[in-house]
């Protein structure tokens, strides 16, 4: 055993869908993961319908029409791309590409915990940054690198919390990094965000050499279950990712839904649209309530409230699925994702009937 993950535990991804009904014997809303609820484009169910003849032959290893797919979007040479098996596969890989033994990286948290788990498999030192008022100040995390920090994480809009830095932030902060820091920017939760001022990354890309963005299409396109996404970065560091890239590690399906997703922008935005609708209705709802619900940019929203696991637990008997985020060291606060209307009115209806009872 690798000493590394000595005091690794394992992902526990809970029980499914299908297993928490038949344990509290009723249909079950599940809120908690941050997928998108309306489903993908009607166009990838067609495209992937006709692709089922393409069981039989191994996936273009290389992703190649998906890559110019994403190269037209981006404007930019189909070598600033790197394909993954989900956005998890890509901080795996940056990790197994990038970190010797004991060099340093900087995260701040609370935040998505994939980048900690993957940096300790590679035996990497992690020097954790709280960011107590939970958003994520690049003035101050700028304030403790070091040259020898061989890279960083920065997940904006962030998870769990939603909230983000802006562009001016953001572009200030690359300019203090040092250059050899890899400055990894995980934009899962980008396409709804609204605010004006949320960083324009694309545009920085050519100027900072360092700079890694992570997309994916698991959220706003709702491809989760195919595991899919992309990483944009110098071409010098996508050949370096190439290097490690297990052959064959994006399916067929999850290509043919990708690029067929990426052809239909009106649906895109009918989904951001509903979302943002969603975010506000349900941020004035839970106020109103006098809860603390933290501004959110992304498709979820952080909730405070008193007994917060126990909240949780009861409203899963309601038949409402959300998370608890003790995990992320946040045990007074839980994360709703947002949903259709119908979802989001019945997880009200069950809320204050819960928290009734306290």
């Amino acid at each position: 055993m690798r000493s590394s993950i000595q005091d690794l535990i394992p992902y526990d991804p809970g029980l499914t869908i299908e297993q928490l009904e038949q344990k509290i014997g009723k249909k079950v809303i599940k809120l908690s993961a941050n997928e998108s609820l309306w489903g993908p484009s009607p166009l990838v169910i067609g495209a992937l319908s006709k692709g089922l003849v393409e069981l039989k032959y191994y996936p273009d290893g290389g992703g190649g029409e998906l890559k110019k797919a994403l190269s037209n979007l981006w404007a930019l040479p189909v070598e600033n791309f790197c394909l993954g098996n989900g956005a998890d596969e890509l901080i795996q890989m940056l990790a197994t590409a990038f970190l010797d033994p004991a060099d340093e990286v900087v995260i701040p948290r609370p935040t998505f915990s994939s980048y900690a788990s993957s940096v300790t498999i590679v035996g990497g030192k992690i020097s954790f940054i709280q960011q107590n008022e939970l958003t994520f100040k690049l003035e101050e995390i700028a304030s403790q690198l070091n040259p020898n920090v061989k890279m960083l994480f920065l997940c904006n809009p962030n998870n769990p919390t939603g909230t983000f830095f802006s562009h001016l932030e953001l572009e200030k902060f690359l300019e203090i990094v040092p250059a050899q820091t890899l400055v990894v920017l995980d934009e899962a939760y980008c396409h709804y965000a609204t605010d004006p001022n949320f960083p324009r990354s694309q545009e920085l890309l050519k100027k900072h050499r360092n700079l890694i963005i992570l997309r994916t299409f698991s959220k706003v396109y709702s491809l989760a279950a195919l595991r899919i996404g992309y990483a944009v970065a110098a071409n010098e560091i996508i050949r370096e990712l190439e290097k490690i890239r297990q052959p064959y590690n994006v399916n067929t399906f999850a290509q043919i839904a990708a690029k067929t997703a990426l052809q239909d922008e009106e649906y895109l935005q009918n989904i951001v649209k509903a979302t943002v609708e969603e975010r506000e209705w349900l941020t004035n709802e839970l106020r109103q309530r006098g809860m603390i619900v933290l501004p959110s940019q992304a498709n979820f929203l952080l909730v405070q409230v008193n007994n917060a696991a126990a909240v949780c637990d009861k409203l899963l008997q309601e038949g409402i699925l959300v998370r608890n985020t003790a995990s992320f060291d946040l045990p007074d606060w839980f994360r709703i994702s947002l949903g259709p209307h119908q979802y989001m009115e019945k997880l009200m209806q069950s809320l204050a009937k819960v928290l009734n009872d306290f």
